[in-house]
Order: structure tokens, then sequence, then C-alpha cells
């Protein structure tokens, strides 16, 4: 399975009345729940993330590994979405980059999943729109459900920790 990834409004939260924390290696620490959503659906031998987030160009895709690994998700097929690009397009809609990548790549939409805050996504053929898991912003990736829905595939175990997750079955 493909995973695209964003990280403001997935992993950390994008409130902006609300600071978000940092890890001593500078970058935004991760919401232990989206953590936990994501290791339990995710097989790092067989699963690849993608990020699609606009901090994709800031490390080389080493540095991320070591940062999502610091942040308790170990991931061994990690890439950078248009890692051909020197640096990131605004104008370019995070929609338009996913359906670029996944057709110029010949990618069955069943072998992809979305997880992103931009409601640009909403706008995705409906084929794709199914496999999107799009996350409140203010909040980012804190529920199982709609995830697992997407997925059609058990959680590989309960690794959320005795926390209070919403939906978690």
């Amino acid at each position: 399975m493909i995973f695209f990834l964003d990280i403001d409004g997935v992993m950390v939260h994008a409130n902006p009345h609300k600071p978000v924390e940092l890890e001593g290696d500078g970058f935004y620490k991760f919401n232990p729940v989206a953590v936990d959503i994501l290791n339990s659906v995710l097989y790092k031998t067989k699963d690849q993330i993608i990020l699609s987030t606009s901090h994709r160009y800031r490390y080389t895709v080493n540095k991320w590994k070591a940062l999502f690994k610091n942040r308790g998700i170990e991931i061994k097929f990690l890439s950078i979405l248009n890692d051909h690009k020197l640096s990131f397009d605004p104008s370019c809609s995070r929609k338009t980059e996913l359906l670029e990548w996944i057709h110029h790549n010949n990618i069955d939409y069943n072998k992809v999943v979305i997880i992103d805050d931009d409601k640009s996504l909403n706008d995705l053929p409906k084929a794709l729109k199914q496999r999107l898991v799009l996350t409140n912003s203010y909040t980012g990736l804190n529920e199982v459900k709609d995830l697992k829905n997407v997925l059609q595939r058990r959680l590989k175990k309960n690794l959320f920790k005795n926390r209070d997750l919403k939906n978690t079955r």
C-alpha cells in the first residue's frame, strides 16, 4: 500500500491559536495518537509512505526516516512526492500533484491511501476520493475508523497503549 502523508493537520495540529511543540531536532513533535494510529495500520516491510507535505523538501529521505523513527514510526520505504523538483511549488495544488504522480506511475487507486487535511482533495475523482482520509486541521489524525474503512484490512495489533481513542474498533 502507498500512503501519501501530510504532516500539518495530520501528524500535528494546524490550529493557529495553539503552538506546536518542537522536538530536540527542531522539527514538530507528532501527536502521540496520530503516531499510534499510523503504527496500527502500517506494515513497515510492505507499505510505502510518500511525503506530500509542504515540508517535504526540508530534509533528505534518510533524515526524514530518522525524524519518523525518533517519533516512534519506523518506515522502510519512504520517499518524497515529486522529489525530482528542488522545492515546493505553492501554485500547484495537492490534488494536481497527487493525480499527476499516480497517473505518471500508473498506480491503481486501490493501492493508494491519502491522509491529508487539504480540502482541495474533496475534488478528487470519485474512485480516488474513496481512498482519502480527510482530517480536521485543528486536531489532525485522531480517529482510526476512517483509515480502517479505506484500508479494508485489520489493525496489526492494539498499539494504542490504553489511550482513549474514538472509534478504534
